[in-house]
């Protein structure tokens, strides 16, 4: 996937102005796909370029002109294509932690010991992150993206939520066996 992709994917709900992709962005898919304000608003321009998105309205606000962007027929053509494919590449992933994590062995045993608890915190703060998201954004996604509860979308939207609590939770414990081999080292 790329902004590209999470963007047409926004738009393909409903159209939408940069300002609410990014609120949508922050709402669900920052913990996997991080987007500033500027990225979304240069890959717009970008989209506009390639006929996959039009500026559907424009409208004066008090301090900026708030644009609608809509996605075109070849831009959920494309959407479309990309979404119904995968690969194994796509989940490998440039992971500093793991590169931290595979060469810790250099530290002293109670020096990477604390490296695996600042990675647990970090998992488990990520978790909450998650869960309170969830809690505060659910209604406020609903209401942006113009979907309901038995919209299939919403559904693979919330697939991305379980995924990446698993995902905390997995690391956490896979962090906690790895803490206990080390913390027998040091004993």
């Amino acid at each position: 996937m790329s902004l590209e992709q999470g963007i047409l994917g926004f738009l393909s709900m409903k159209p939408m102005s940069g300002y609410d992709i990014k609120k949508l962005f922050d709402m669900s898919a920052s913990y996997f796909w991080p987007a500033n304000q500027a990225q979304i608003y240069r890959t717009l321009k970008e989209l506009v370029g390639e006929g996959l998105v039009e500026l559907s309205e424009c409208a004066k606000g008090r301090t900026v002109d708030r644009k609608v962007y809509a996605i075109t027929d070849r831009g959920r053509e494309a959407f479309l294509e990309t979404a119904s494919k995968n690969c194994v590449a796509d989940f490998i992933s440039h992971d500093l932690f793991l590169l931290q994590l595979f060469y810790s062995g250099a530290l002293p045993a109670h020096e990477q010991s604390l490296f695996i608890d600042r990675q647990l915190e970090n998992v488990r703060s990520l978790e909450r992150r998650l869960l309170e998201n969830y809690n505060k954004n659910y209604a406020k996604f609903l209401n942006t993206t113009g979907i309901d509860e038995s919209d299939p979308r919403l559904q693979s939207a919330l697939f991305t939520h379980r995924w990446g609590l698993i995902k905390c939770r997995e690391y956490a414990r896979l962090l906690e066996e790895i803490k206990a081999e080390i913390d027998q080292r040091v004993k």
